[in-house]
């Protein structure tokens, strides 16, 4: 062996259904994004001329993308508790539980020492994790009131009266717009800072982080001799 040489083990810690949501949702959140900003401020379409169907469009695009959105989370959801990597995700609420595994965390984001979990998550990274899908909840029952509120056949008139009650403990329909757009903001300040750590992650404690929501493997060092 090579003086300072580095060997790796590969750890399989995302399948192929995880992987495929992950982008799924990365790609709506950014179709919901921008189209939702042009809901709010639908400047393509001239005042007063109602021929032009350009908000109608984006409209629909927005309840078409969220639709999937909405699939998306329910799947990802199932799949932390029944999935193949369920076993694997959820041995990270041991960190979770263990005073230990926080100082480890938080000492390693510090530089001082390494990082060791017993799941595919650090403690802090599942905290943010479960706050995020309570976000993606609030953000899907908060689109489908609104929804529910501008289609009353179907799937609308079928929820209406029960999110009509839903509404009423928010405060009402303005509330539940709003609540839908910090939600979004929310959502938008949270991606940059997940790239961000994922690629510091990789740097700092040089394993595969980036490239696992490709190729399902994470990389990490399993022994080191000088």
């Amino acid at each position: 062996m090579k003086d300072n040489e580095r060997i790796y083990h590969a750890n399989f810690v995302y399948g192929s259904a995880n992987r495929v949501l992950h982008w799924v949702r990365a790609i709506t959140i950014i179709a919901l994004i921008v189209t939702g900003f042009y809901i709010a401020d639908p400047f393509l379409t001239p005042t007063g001329e109602t021929k032009d169907l350009t908000l109608g469009q984006i409209s629909m695009w927005h309840y078409i993308f969220g639709f999937i959105f909405t699939s998306g989370a329910i799947i990802r959801i199932y799949l932390f508790f029944f999935g193949a990597d369920s076993k694997v995700e959820l041995k990270s609420l041991e960190d979770v539980k263990s005073v230990d595994s926080w100082i480890t965390q938080l000492k390693s984001y510090f530089f001082i020492g390494e990082l060791h979990k017993k799941g595919v998550y650090g403690p802090l990274q599942f905290i943010v994790y479960a706050s995020i899908t309570i976000l993606i909840l609030l953000a899907i029952l908060t689109g489908l009131i609104l929804y529910t509120n501008v289609y009353h056949q179907g799937l609308g008139g079928m929820l209406y009266e029960s999110f009509n009650i839903v509404t009423t403990w928010f405060g009402g329909l303005a509330q539940v717009r709003l609540i839908h757009h910090l939600v979004m903001w929310g959502l938008i300040l949270f991606v940059p800072v997940h790239i961000y750590m994922i690629i510091w992650s990789s740097i700092r404690f040089k394993h595969n982080a980036v490239d696992a929501m490709f190729t399902g493997y994470d990389y990490h060092l399993k022994n080191e001799k000088s």
